[in-house]
């Protein structure tokens, strides 16, 4: 009998704030346990129900190979937006200068951090 963990993945997605790398045989092991060993059609299932999750999976053709690693990501979450404003999907596909202002608003933010920390470092010395 198939057990069925789905939203383990989900949790772990979700827990890792939208982002996170994992073996394909760990996403099988939760997809449906009663496999004992994943084929391009059960890839291919999952990436289907991956996207029905809102959830993005890098390589874009999901891996048959269980030793092989898969980054996921939520559509929903900051980073989700983050990702899909770099690869022009979603919302800004079509929309070059929408994803341009996030991404600059983003490296903006990250330049702040990074004189902040130098900053911090400074004092310390």
């Amino acid at each position: 009998m198939a057990t069925d963990r789905r939203s383990e993945i989900l949790d772990h997605i979700k827990a890792e704030n939208g982002l996170t790398r994992v073996t394909m045989a760990w996403v099988r092991n939760r997809y449906d346990t009663s496999w004992d060993k994943l084929s391009r059609r059960r890839a291919d299932g999952i990436a289907a129900w991956f996207s029905a999750e809102g959830i993005v999976h890098q390589p874009a053709e999901l891996p048959s190979r269980e030793t092989e690693y898969v980054t996921l990501y939520s559509q929903h979450t900051n980073i989700g937006a983050l990702m899909a404003a770099a690869r022009g999907e979603g919302f800004f596909k079509g929309n070059p200068e929408a994803a341009l202002m996030i991404l600059k608003g983003c490296a903006s933010w990250l330049a702040e951090r990074e004189s902040q920390s130098a900053d911090e470092n400074q004092t310390i010395k």
